[in-house]
């Protein structure tokens, strides 16, 4: 049901990684000038027969885990599937945050990377998906019950 309290942990953790993509993740400190890198604007360069490509994986990865977020809403008949589309969202939220982690601490530069704390909505969102899993357990748990008392 939408009225659930699991519907509001996955709406806040769809919030958390919509402003996960919107904010700022990363400062790059240079000896004359300082700039922020956006979560949807972090890319890897990969070539791909002979020309190089920008591949934004955080913005897929974050893209994912809202979809599935947001797919676990309306499959509130369906708890275990909707469990199931919970733990994709926080695999996908990990990668996301693995990839922002390895993309800027592997580069090599003159200057600094700063990893700002706009970072930590990957693990609100995260905390906020195991509660919401935490809380569909407990809607199977008492409709388990309501059913062992009408037999």
């Amino acid at each position: 049901m939408i009225q659930r309290i699991q519907t509001v942990f996955l709406l806040l953790a769809i919030v958390c990684l919509g402003l996960f993509l919107w904010c700022p993740l990363v400062s790059l400190e240079l000896p004359k000038s300082t700039s922020l890198v956006r979560g949807a604007i972090l890319y890897h360069t990969l070539m791909f027969m002979e020309q190089y490509y920008r591949y934004y994986f955080n913005a897929i990865f974050t893209g994912t885990a809202i979809g599935f977020s947001l797919l676990a809403i309306f499959l509130f008949k369906k708890r275990s599937l909707q469990m199931l589309f919970c733990w994709f969202s926080i695999l996908f939220i990990a990668s996301a945050q693995g990839f922002v982690y390895y993309e800027y601490q592997t580069v090599v530069f003159e200057g600094d990377v700063v990893l700002l704390p706009w970072n930590l909505l990957s693990i609100a969102a995260i905390v906020f998906q195991i509660l919401a899993i935490v809380y569909i357990r407990k809607d199977e748990a008492l409709l388990a019950s309501t059913e062992r008392l009408r037999d």
